[in-house]
């Protein structure tokens, strides 16, 4: 896979993980935590439309490294990513080094970029 086509995967995904922070972020605000949240699929297509349904809990350990995303199962995309974890309800890839500085970079938990 090319430099360029890598770079665009990693947006893509990073502006899905965007989304899905500020939903985790509203959810904060409520009295009790909910069971289950449908968030985005955070794969590298533009056309997704995903949802999967993970708890605060699980979403926030895949969050805990800024190159892990979450993904429906099928949607990973090998060139671009490894699989670290996978469930019946979603799998956790990892970015490949080329592009972590990247995601790094995009990650809104990281402060200003």
């Amino acid at each position: 896979m090319d430099d360029q086509r890598a770079e665009r995967i990693a947006l893509n995904e990073s502006r899905f993980r965007q989304i899905n922070d500020g939903l985790r972020d509203d959810l904060a605000k409520l009295p009790s935590e909910p069971e289950a949240v449908p968030f985005v699929c955070e794969c590298g297509s533009n056309a997704c439309e995903g949802l999967i349904e993970v708890t605060l809990a699980e979403y926030e350990g895949i969050r805990a490294n800024s190159r892990h995303f979450l993904v429906l199962p099928g949607h990973e995309i090998v060139e671009a990513e490894r699989v670290l974890a996978s469930t019946p309800r979603y799998m956790v890839v990892e970015k490949q080094p080329g592009v972590g500085p990247l995601v790094d970079a995009t990650d809104p938990r990281r402060g200003p970029h």
